[in-house]
């Protein structure tokens, strides 16, 4: 377990390791071919966040384990008037 996450840690670095020596090697067509995949990437990751995200009034419940089974996380209405904690199904009361 502790080998993968020491691997997951230096990942970014290999890979960063492996696109300089790509991009002084290669024809600047892949290069801007990695870069423009790059940009897709990050594009689509905006794209998903703010599609997928809460309404104002709404703040998250995390996944809980109710009567055997997995609530998935949502979000639920903000008590009106107050900061408290969300009222709505899958929400433990106080």
């Amino acid at each position: 377990m502790r080998w993968a996450e020491i691997a997951l840690f230096f990942m970014p670095f290999a890979l960063y390791v492996a696109w300089r020596i790509a991009a002084a090697t290669a024809r600047p067509s892949i290069v801007w071919g990695a870069a423009a995949l790059v940009a897709i990437l990050v594009a689509g990751t905006v794209w998903t966040g703010l599609s997928r995200r809460l309404d104002r009034h709404e703040a998250y419940v995390p996944a809980q384990w109710r009567n055997g089974r997995i609530v998935p996380g949502h979000g639920a209405p903000v008590v009106a008037g107050t900061d408290a904690a969300p009222v709505g199904p899958g929400t433990r009361d106080p």
